[in-house]
């Protein structure tokens, strides 16, 4: 009996050892498989695509993201010129251009100084002008025989500083005199770089053979500069400016060295933070005197 009775124990541990003998086989292929799983991990970290993610983070695309954040601020920086020279129109401006944002913030008086030039054959057509020359051009003003000086002021504002006409000279609203004090008005409102502007007006002019002095310089300046200072006090709030242009078209470069030597012996409170934008004209006698002589032609001598 105990014979018999080892046959199925012993069955049964030649039974334990097959079946342990068959796992041997399971495990190795899991094994071999770990061991090239492994490897893999590693070629992926170090394969050439690997750089390639580094190098979208160096792209120029992201710079790019970072140009449109700072075009949306583009307008109000008044460090920028609005462009590399003027732009074309009747009469040829020459000098210093799109400068005056830079100042329109600055507590300080400035001048600057510019040109415009007319040839013969050229015609003082209103088609010719921009859509706020034409604009001016008709529309009257408050009196006087300056609508041509005004037109062309704007012109010269508008191509070499990108102006843009907000009000002509009677569209300005002007609080009432509170005291005995002159009523004195602006010539027009613009916009440059996103500031409203006022700009008047003036001619450095007397006929031939006269000569337009210092002294001439002199009174004309403070007489202008005094009344900017009035109109900027009384200007109504809705149409409040940041700052004056008092735009001062000169016959020759003999009249603006006279303006320029006028305007620094003046005292601070007149000059106040006004920028005296000085245009020296060649050929643009209709911008002074009546009958209007041809462009290209100065007035006529006396």
């Amino acid at each position: 009996m105990r014979h018999r009775s080892s046959l199925p124990l012993l069955f049964s541990m030649l039974l334990g050892l097959a079946a342990c003998g068959s796992e041997a086989p399971i495990l190795a292929p899991a094994d071999s498989g770990l061991a090239v799983d492994a490897p893999a991990v590693a070629d992926v970290a170090t394969r050439p695509d690997a750089p390639s993610v580094i190098d979208v983070g160096n792209a120029t695309d992201v710079p790019s993201v970072i140009d449109v954040g700072n075009d949306s601020g583009a307008p109000s920086d008044a460090s920028t010129p609005p462009r590399d020279g003027p732009l074309p129109g009747l009469g040829a401006v020459s000098g210093a251009c799109g400068t005056l944002r830079s100042m329109l913030r600055s507590p300080a008086p400035s001048l600057v100084e510019n040109a415009l030039g007319f040839m013969t054959g050229e015609r003082y057509d209103r088609l010719l002008l921009s859509a706020g020359g034409r604009r001016l051009y008709d529309t009257p003003n408050a009196g006087g025989s300056s609508t041509e000086s005004e037109v062309f002021s704007y012109e010269v504002l508008y191509r070499c500083e990108d102006a843009a006409l907000v009000a002509t000279e009677t569209e300005v609203m002007y609080q009432a005199p509170d005291d005995a004090g002159a009523n004195s008005i602006t010539d027009l409102l613009v916009s440059i770089g996103g500031e409203r502007v006022g700009v008047s007006v003036t001619r450095a002019y007397r006929p031939v053979p006269m000569v337009f002095t210092e002294a001439n310089a002199r009174d004309l300046l403070r007489t202008k500069l005094l009344g900017v200072n009035r109109s900027s006090m009384r200007v109504l709030p809705a149409q409040r400016w940041v700052k004056q242009i008092l735009h001062v078209f000169a016959v020759d470069a003999n009249a603006a060295q006279a303006v320029s030597r006028a305007w620094a012996s003046l005292d601070a409170a007149t000059r106040a933070d006004t920028i005296v934008l000085v245009t020296v004209t060649r050929g643009g006698g209709f911008i002074y005197c009546n009958p209007d002589p041809a462009l290209g032609s100065e007035c006529p001598s006396l």
